[in-house]
């Protein structure tokens, strides 16, 4: 059963993504809706256990956050530094607080609900904004700028921020209370403590993802532990999954945040091997792409989403609107981005994905 679904999953996600592109739609439109189709929903062809599911989707999101670290610019994100740093806390932020106010009002959520809400749906999806991003560095637009490097960056903070925040808000509405350590002889709640974890979050990844990223060049490039491209393709996307399976182990570093951060010190530690890893992964990214987004079409309850529809898209169009909007054009308010791009590359940093508790999980 498993194979003839695998089967499937392949067969009809292609081909039915390729005809998508045809008619000028997005080919993980025609994805999702192979899923969809195939799903327990409607014609239960497929039935992938939840666990199968999950790490095959975990799996997907590794290779296009390696190709994603693979495909930054140092200079170009040097040059957009402090509006990639903006961009991983205010659109996020003003996201999910102008949804947080706005379910209050639609589903008579408190505000703590509400912001739980906000964090579900202010995360940003990789899966989405690494493709979309690349392809405008291949097409050469706002390469000069180094925009799509900022919201690369910027989109994997924010991610990382939410994380946190939701596993903050989960942990008080389960508990009834925010609970605390002692640091230094001062007692800190688990919202004081928030900004700590972020930085230790964002550092331990990078740290990782450098770690990582110079045992790979030794192992790779100066002991030739490998024969070709491929060789070196499985070995790094066997280190890349193993900093996401040590992220839901040890939750004390982003485990995504790391991948990307060994992509791209990858490049600066060894280039030729980047760009052979480069090609690898971009191979990777056909397969995995179907999966994910099939598997994502398979898991819609549409009974569930009959029912949500009409006030989730208010929900989400508040929340695009206004605080999504609000946080974009305050991270680039004295940039040298234009009005063209920043109205152009809006949607661009809007993709959803869902969140889990633990951080590191952000399929």
């Amino acid at each position: 059963m498993m194979l003839e679904s695998i089967l499937w999953i392949l067969l009809l996600g292609f081909f039915v993504g390729q005809i998508a592109r045809r008619l000028q739609i997005p080919a993980l439109v025609g994805m999702v809706l192979v899923g969809i189709v195939l799903g327990p929903q409607v014609g239960n062809v497929i039935r992938p256990t939840v666990e199968v599911a999950n790490a095959l989707r975990v799996i997907a999101v590794m290779v296009i956050l390696m190709k994603a670290g693979l495909g930054l610019d140092r200079e170009k994100l040097q040059q957009q530094g402090s509006v990639a740093l903006r961009l991983g806390c205010l659109p996020a932020a003003g996201e999910a607080v102008a949804i947080a106010l706005a379910s209050m009002v639609i589903f008579q959520f408190d505000f703590t609900t509400g912001l739980l809400l906000g964090c579900i749906i202010g995360a940003e999806s990789p899966a989405v904004i690494v493709p979309a991003m690349l392809r405008l560095k291949s097409l050469g637009w706002g390469v000069s700028k180094g925009i799509p490097d900022a919201i690369l960056t910027g989109s994997a903070l924010s991610d990382v921020l939410l994380l946190l925040v939701f596993s903050l808000l989960l942990a008080f509405l389960s508990q009834g209370t925010v609970t605390g350590v002692t640091l230094a002889g001062l007692p800190l709640n688990t919202v004081q403590l928030l900004p700590l974890q972020m930085i230790l979050q964002i550092g331990l990844g990078v740290l990782l993802g450098i770690l990582s990223a110079r045992i790979l060049v030794s192992l790779l490039a100066e002991q030739n532990w490998t024969q070709n491209a491929v060789q070196d393709t499985l070995v790094a996307a066997s280190f890349a999954l193993l900093l996401v399976v040590l992220a839901e182990t040890l939750p004390i570093f982003s485990g995504y945040l790391a991948v990307m951060a060994m992509g791209f010190f990858l490049i600066e530690f060894d280039a030729p091997l980047a760009r052979r890893l480069r090609g690898g992964f971009d191979s990777l990214w056909v397969i995995a792409e179907i999966f994910l987004f099939v598997l994502l079409g398979a898991n819609i309850q549409l009974a569930v989403l009959g029912n949500v529809l009409l006030p989730g898209l208010g929900l989400l169009g508040i929340g695009t609107l206004v605080g999504r909007s609000l946080g974009w054009y305050l991270s680039t308010l004295g940039s040298n981005w234009n009005w063209r791009e920043r109205v152009f590359l809006l949607p661009g940093n809007s993709a959803k994905l869902r969140c889990k508790r633990r951080s590191g999980q952000s399929p």
